[in-house]
């Protein structure tokens, strides 16, 4: 696993076991499209990041990334990533569900949050509470990636091998 673009590009991630890292063309595909929306790049939400493969793009890409992640074995692990790549992120140590309505309450924007959940959680309740969270600035995207068989009734729908990425514009 490593960096595929930007200022770290081609530096190595170690990725924790409990970790699904999203595939090399979902993170190739996701950042070609974010870098020409987002010329002037914004602030990147990555949710249940795991070995911070697509936080970490964005920070290489030059958004400024916040990471989400309970794990502690996962969290020691980014932090190490960190380290390594020179990159800049914000890491938070919480579960995602108690840091959505904390950081709504500090009155945190982002103009893009990516959400890869473990799959065994209900994917749509917990995009719906990303959703709901209004966390996402007028013009930016809540991205959730998931198996491509999970069809959403709203956003728009990308295919990439086994996996999905539904969008949906704030």
């Amino acid at each position: 696993m490593r960096i595929l673009g930007g200022k770290a590009k081609g530096v190595p991630l170690k990725v924790p076991a409990s970790a699904r890292p999203s595939p090399v063309r979902l993170r190739k595909a996701l950042f070609d499209y974010l870098r020409l929306r987002y010329p002037k790049r914004g602030r990147f939400l990555d949710l249940y990041a795991g070995s911070g493969a697509v936080g970490l793009e964005a920070a290489s890409e030059g958004f400024e990334a916040t990471l989400v992640e309970k794990d502690q074995e996962a969290v020691a692990l980014l932090k190490e990533n960190l380290r390594r790549t020179g990159l800049r992120a914000r890491i938070v140590p919480l579960p995602v569900e108690v840091f959505l309505p904390e950081a709504k309450a500090r009155g945190e924007r982002y103009t893009v949050a990516f959400m890869a959940p473990p799959y065994p959680l209900d994917l749509v309740q917990a995009f719906q509470a990303l959703l709901e969270s209004g966390l996402v600035e007028k013009g930016g995207l809540y991205i959730l990636q998931h198996p491509k068989d999970l069809h959403l009734p709203f956003g728009e729908r990308r295919v990439y091998g086994e996996n999905a990425l539904t969008l949906v514009e704030a």
